[in-house]
């Protein structure tokens, strides 16, 4: 009979075959939520008259992917080479005014040597930030915002180092310099994480996983929406 709605086109048919498909929706787009999410950081050490006089590693999401020393005749990975000759370039600055400070510094440090880490991060919603610590002796000494090009001074041995930097404000370009540079290395990590977790098959089970409920409710609403349009005119 035309116009009749047999079992399988019932509104109640209709309803769960749309609800599994926003499940399964959910379990692949779940996961896209975080891409934006991740970190790079190098970790360094100079210590100017040791073997090696600097140690590079590198880390993403905290998980060591480099280790470079600047004693070393090899050059680092090829996909990081240039990064890490940037960051010796300047680490051999920071060598320098070590050195040109160093009767002041060893009054309030155990040992002469400099730790150090530039991180950049990029949060899920897209906004990326930079920062500079510096410290001695396992302890946090100084901190620089590269967007207002200021330190935090935490520690006596801190204000050494940072009256030595702000009078040379090449070195603070150079500071600076590097920030940008690390935001685009971040961002092209970014992009190949994002380009390896899109070639993951979507998930085709029924069951909507933890992590779905991380997804904007602005891209389910939609589904929602046309699921209870369809509902109402079939009933």
């Amino acid at each position: 009979m035309v116009g009749s709605v047999g079992p399988k086109s019932s509104p109640v048919f209709l309803l769960g075959f749309l609800l599994w498909v926003l499940q399964c929706y959910c379990a692949w787009a779940a996961p896209l939520g975080d891409f934006g999410a991740i970190s790079l950081s190098f970790n360094f050490t100079i210590t100017p008259h040791g073997q090696p006089w600097c140690k590079i590693q590198g880390q993403i999401n905290g998980n060591a992917f480099l280790d470079y020393n600047c004693n070393s005749q090899k050059n680092a990975k090829e996909a990081w080479e240039r990064q890490t000759t940037t960051l010796k370039g300047l680490l051999e600055e920071f060598k320098m005014k070590l050195l040109a400070i160093k009767t002041k510094i060893i009054k309030v440090i155990d040992s002469f040597s400099l730790q150090g880490t530039i991180m950049c991060k990029q949060e899920s919603n897209g906004h990326i930030s930079v920062s500079w610590e510096f410290g001695f002796d396992g302890h946090k000494s100084l901190l620089f915002d590269t967007e207002n090009k200021s330190f935090t001074v935490l520690r006596p041995e801190g204000e050494l180092l940072k009256e030595s930097l702000e009078s040379d404000r090449a070195m603070i370009g150079d500071l600076v310099s590097m920030s940008k540079d690390c935001r685009d290395w971040l961002l092209q990590v970014s992009r190949a994480q994002g380009e390896v977790l899109s070639t993951k098959a979507p998930s085709t089970t029924a069951t909507v996983p933890s992590s779905a409920t991380t997804m904007p409710i602005t891209s389910i609403l939609p589904v929602i929406l046309i699921s209870l349009i369809i509902v109402g005119v079939l009933g």
